[in-house]
């Protein structure tokens, strides 16, 4: 009998969950707001924290493809988006990709830039080696840096050694894409003098191909 609820909730979030793996896919509003819908049910019977996440994902997705939205509604969005996430990380807080998601949420409502960092800085700590977050996580926590702490800086230093070691080559169009982020990056490499020449080399490279 206590395994009725998590079943029948597992039924409502098949959908759902399918949708939620093709996440490198632009889908119709509409399939957004089912899955959303769908996951109402299925919290409705068990509040699994997966599923708080997802509500998350799917309402940025819909703030993401709803450009003509007026700005009261995509607000709207950003906080029910807020709400889902946090939600899901009060369950299960060690999720990197929650805090990363609360992180960009936060920023999006314009909210102190010291609630980002924190939630950055969670999402450093609980997944420190996450190669599909790696590039992301870099790519939009760098324009914080001037405004990290020293524990702040070395976990984002840290984080592009591991960008090197799992994804060079987006590293590297990273940095040719935010030439203002290289100072930053050449940092990290300050313990590690050979990476740092293989990175520059590279660097000097594709941006010569790209000229």
């Amino acid at each position: 009998m206590l395994a009725v609820p998590r079943f029948i909730s597992g039924l409502y979030a098949l959908y759902p969950e399918a949708a939620f793996n093709q996440t490198r896919k632009i889908m119709p509003p509409a399939i957004y707001e089912k899955c959303i819908a769908d996951l109402n049910r299925a919290l409705f019977w068990y509040k699994n924290p997966d599923y708080f996440q997802y509500q998350g994902f799917f309402y940025l997705k819909l703030y993401n493809v709803s450009p003509l939205l007026p700005f009261a509604k995509k607000q709207e969005l950003l906080k029910q988006a807020q709400t889902a996430i946090i939600q899901g990380l009060t369950l299960s807080p060690i999720d990197p990709y929650g805090w990363f998601r609360l992180a960009a949420v936060d920023s999006l409502l314009n909210l102190p830039r010291l609630q980002s960092i924190n939630a950055l800085r969670l999402s450093f700590y609980a997944g420190r080696v996450e190669p599909d977050l790696v590039i992301p996580r870099l790519a939009f926590s760098y324009e914080y840096y001037n405004d990290f702490d020293g524990d702040m800086q070395r976990l984002w230093q840290n984080q592009v050694r591991v960008a090197w070691t799992f994804k060079p080559v987006q590293l590297v169009n990273f940095v040719a894409l935010h030439p203002e982020a290289k100072p930053f990056v050449v940092k990290a490499f300050v313990n590690a003098p050979d990476d740092g020449q293989k990175f520059l080399k590279t660097l000097e490279s594709y941006l010569k191909k790209t000229v």
